[in-house]
């Protein structure tokens, strides 16, 4: 499973070539968002992730045995702005800073959530097998305060693109948490 990690840890993590592990590519500071891709393997102690470069161009990199907090669930439910009951079924908001394309499963795109309106996911949610960086989620907010289901391409969720080639600290990224060093 992949899922959209965010530092928690007091350290500034080294980002490595991922075939050249002696060539530093950046660092993951603290609170900063990034993807991990855990179909690449590692064992838990290499992880190939999807980060910002020091250009700030989204870029795929490699963390070396990084801490645990390093590796947070940047949108399990501790992170939400508030739980909604959707037809049975309990959603965690995450607020979109700026507008985003939604994806169906297949990576098709289907249209976009608007800055300021919420996205709706389930507890501990992954991330696109090619896209660590596009957060699976199953309900969106239209300007109307209306929901939209996410569906299709034989799936009961799509995706959100939370925005890490426009920014990637808790005060830049387009798909909201409460992750900000005031909560």
């Amino acid at each position: 499973m992949n899922w959209a990690a965010i530092n928690m840890s007091n350290k500034a993590l080294p980002v490595y070539d991922v075939y050249n592990r002696s060539k530093r590519l950046g660092t993951i500071y603290k609170r900063e968002l990034f993807g991990v891709d855990r179909k690449w393997g590692g064992d838990d102690y290499f992880y190939r992730i999807v980060f910002r470069n020091p250009r700030g161009n989204k870029s795929v990199g490699l963390l070396i045995d990084p801490p645990r907090s390093a590796l947070e669930n940047a949108y399990k439910s501790k992170y939400c702005y508030g739980v909604r009951l959707i037809n049975g079924t309990y959603y965690y908001a995450f607020k979109m800073t700026r507008t985003e394309p939604i994806y169906h499963a297949d990576g098709r795109r289907v249209g976009a959530v608007a800055a300021g309106r919420y996205v709706f996911t389930k507890s501990n949610p992954s991330t696109g097998d090619n896209h660590p960086d596009w957060l699976q989620i199953y309900y969106a907010e239209k300007t109307n305060g209306q929901l939209d289901r996410i569906r299709g391409a034989g799936y009961n969720y799509g995706f959100v693109n939370i925005g890490l080639e426009d920014g990637s600290m808790w005060n830049t990224i387009s798909c909201d948490g409460l992750w900000s060093p005031h909560f």
